[in-house]
């Protein structure tokens, strides 16, 4: 197995690389596939792009009618199924519901997420947006795990994201409960378990074959910014009076078909065969982060830590119990 190592590959692909390009060549006929969040932003273009590419889509759907709404123009197989990431009920009701339907999966794509949102609690008390990005996702995932397993070679990706450079875990107050809630922390540290439950993963089923990643898609305005309002997105830097992309971000954001890129790479890509647990982006393994790294780029040490991928899983599965 090859070592596990945290810098560029130097992949040959750009930052804003379309779907055509990381797939040319690639045979995905027959695979298949779950995408959360596959309605919507970049989890629907990466829908559509393995749709297009001969892969039977799942997409897990909170909302029926919207999904049926924007999945209308997509070519392919693609079959949406009830679940909601907050709800774990649901969630352990299409495990079972897809266990039925598959005897394999080839690909998991966890790209549903909630970012900056009010406090909102959900479960056993538990802070929405670790809840939903994270712990609906472990859930999902272990339950997947069977089927994960009788593929070959399947490969699971977690999406990240820079913000994740913010904050580690809150090893002493995961879900706010001594501390006043602060929705960047908050959504900071659910990206970097998004990171370590990828690592966690491949540290547990790689020898079984299975290997996992985690991505951090670029800046792209989707509906994931529904929760802010346009003054905040300015003072970001993001957009200015009118809610048009600033300068700034229009050079460095990219569309939502480039943002589905890296996920795509992640998934399909040769390049990765024999190693897993990286934490990529820009259609490349990313560099580990430095004291001189630029803002926008490279991965924190600590969201690449094995002792802390698996003592975030631990803890999951005691909040589970």
């Amino acid at each position: 197995m090859t070592a596990r190592v945290q810098q560029k590959l130097g992949s040959g692909f750009e930052a804003k690389s379309e779907p055509s390009q990381i797939l040319e060549g690639i045979d995905l006929a027959g695979k298949v596939a779950v995408v959360t969040g596959g309605y919507s932003g970049i989890g629907l273009e990466t829908t559509r792009a393995l749709a297009g590419a001969g892969v039977k889509v799942y997409v897990p759907v909170r909302d029926p009618a919207k999904a049926e709404a924007n999945l209308a123009d997509v070519e392919g197989e693609v079959v949406s199924m009830q679940m909601d990431l907050g709800d774990l009920d649901t969630v352990r009701q299409f495990v079972s519901d897809l266990s039925e339907k598959e005897s394999s999966l080839d690909l998991l794509i966890n790209n549903a997420g909630i970012m900056a949102c009010p406090e909102t609690r959900v479960g056993n008390n538990w802070e929405s947006q670790f809840a939903v990005n994270h712990i609906g996702h472990f859930v999902l995932t272990t339950g997947l795990l069977p089927l994960l397993l009788a593929a070959e070679a399947p490969r699971v990706v977690c999406l990240s994201s820079i913000a994740h450079r913010r904050s580690d875990i809150l090893w002493d107050d995961i879900h706010f409960q001594s501390t006043p809630y602060e929705k960047w922390t908050a959504y900071a540290q659910a990206k970097t378990a998004n990171a370590l439950f990828a690592l966690g993963l491949d540290l547990k089923y790689a020898d079984q074959g299975l290997r996992a990643f985690s991505v951090h898609p670029g800046g792209i305005l989707t509906p994931l910014q529904r929760h802010l309002p346009n003054e905040e997105m300015q003072a970001l830097g993001w957009t200015d009076a009118d809610g048009n992309l600033s300068e700034q971000a229009a050079a460095l954001f990219k569309s939502t078909t480039q943002g589905c890129t890296t996920t795509l790479w992640a998934a399909t890509s040769p390049q990765l065969s024999g190693t897993g647990g990286l934490y990529c982006e820009d259609c490349d393994v990313a560099n580990l982060a430095t004291d001189d790294s630029p803002r926008y780029f490279d991965v924190a040490p600590w969201a690449t830590q094995e002792e802390s991928a698996l003592r975030l899983w631990k803890l999951t599965e005691e909040m589970l119990t």
